[in-house]
């Protein structure tokens, strides 16, 4: 291990256990029933969650724990079998039905993680070339250095820079055969949305061009049969792959990879080394995960997905009414609070806490060091009620904070390349 490594842990190490010493994170709920999980109960106290990534509801919807019920009883509590010589039936049913929802090829993953651990060893070859976005999950960062450590030119661009991107596809493809471009649908912590319109120009434009795509917090509250915001944003290219999350707003656990190709498929499946050397999804997910998908097949995706469109929608506007410095600008379930410092964040998260509310802080590693702050998750169960409760907390809390740390609005605009003036334009286009 490298002593910059060394450093970077010992520093992400220290702030975690700030934070914990603050009691905003590794917290340790109550034995108690969370039936939406709208509210969590911590220290005898009812706490309203806006943690939550289930976001359409269907992680306590009453037909998924029949399913993963069920399951157990049919063939116990696990089956634990590599998929290489053999799977259970609810393998076979959840598979073909991922294929009918996103209309191609799919693999279903015992995780995300363990999915780009799969594609991305066994697609890159040694003649590719790989850029990373800044913000692209860990654990597609992750894998990346194994491709890395196996010679694979990799490199990182600032965040959804598509006329860098082309630059440097004009560059690389006189030296590489393929050049693949990772990113995420909705990235997690500021939950913007890739350009969709401009990848997909691009791999018209550029045929060594390839999309790997992680949208595991676009999965199920939009898109057709929440197919996600890849796929409702472009259409599925021969050189796009895509990887999302059957846990987060589907409701159950595990990934899934979907391919243009059925050959490429086979390839994954046939080499990717956690499917031939790491455990299946064990009978109860299977079970939960079969019956979320039966409910994307049918009509009532679509009204879920509108009900928590229509609470988007309505914290955009609040947020907006009471001039909070929410960074995030697409219309999508995460809402990122800029606050800059690390300290004020933590003092909100904790005075939000003591209030009723918990949210969760973002900091380093997950964002830079200056450009901290405090990420609200909304899902259907929240109620209007709960919104204005949360915002016009927030709004009545952060002011005082702020002076606490001698810090500004004008401060935190700054610290995300933003002022007053472009935020207004930004909201009113």
């Amino acid at each position: 291990m490298t002593a910059q490594n060394t450093s970077q842990i010992e520093i992400v190490n220290q702030i975690v256990f700030n934070l914990r010493e603050q009691g905003i994170v590794h917290l340790k709920l109550d034995d108690a029933p969370m039936p939406d999980r709208r509210v969590i109960y911590l220290d005898n106290k009812a706490i309203l969650n806006f943690s939550s990534c289930n976001y359409v509801g269907l992680e306590a919807d009453p037909r998924l724990k029949k399913g993963a019920i069920e399951a157990i009883e049919r063939y116990g509590t696990q089956y634990y079998c590599v998929r290489a010589y053999t799977s259970l039936y609810p393998y076979q049913e959840l598979e073909a039905m991922m294929d009918q929802i996103f209309g191609f090829p799919s693999i279903v993953m015992p995780t995300t993680m363990l999915g780009h651990l799969s594609c991305l060893p066994s697609l890159v070859g040694s003649e590719d070339a790989v850029i990373m976005d800044h913000q692209v999950h860990t654990s597609v960062q992750m894998t990346v250095k194994i491709l890395k450590a196996n010679g694979i030119h990799s490199e990182m661009m600032r965040h959804n820079r598509m006329d860098y991107l082309e630059s440097r596809i004009q560059k690389l493809r006189n030296d590489y055969k393929k050049i693949w471009y990772l990113a995420d649908g909705v990235y997690s912590m500021y939950g913007n949305i890739a350009p969709m319109g401009e990848l997909h120009e691009l791999m018209q434009r550029y045929e060594q061009f390839h999309l790997y795509i992680d949208d595991s917090h676009g999965m199920s509250w939009t898109g057709e049969h929440g197919t996600g915001s890849v796929l409702e944003g472009m259409p599925f290219h021969p050189n796009l792959v895509l990887v999302t999350s059957l846990g987060k707003a589907f409701g159950a656990s595990g990934g899934v990879a979907v391919f243009h190709e059925q050959s490429t498929k086979d390839l994954v499946m046939n080499t990717g080394k956690p499917l031939i050397f790491t455990g299946p999804l064990q009978p109860a997910t299977l079970g939960a995960a079969v019956a979320s998908a039966k409910i994307h097949l049918s009509d009532e995706i679509v009204i879920l997905q509108n009900q928590l469109k229509s609470n988007i929608d309505y914290f955009v506007s609040k947020a907006k009414h009471l001039q909070l410095p929410i960074i995030s600008k697409d219309k999508t379930p995460i809402f990122f609070l800029g606050v800059s410092r690390i300290e004020i964040a933590t003092k909100l998260v904790r005075a939000l806490l003591d209030s009723g509310f918990f949210a969760g802080i973002a900091c380093y590693p997950s964002v830079p060091y200056n450009n901290t702050g405090v990420r609200f998750m909304v899902t259907l169960n929240h109620t209007k009620a709960d919104i204005d409760n949360l915002l016009e907390t927030v709004a009545e809390l952060l002011p005082g904070i702020l002076v606490s740390e001698s810090f500004s609005l004008e401060q935190i605009w700054k610290a995300f390349s933003k002022d007053s003036t472009a935020v207004k334009s930004m909201e009113a286009g």
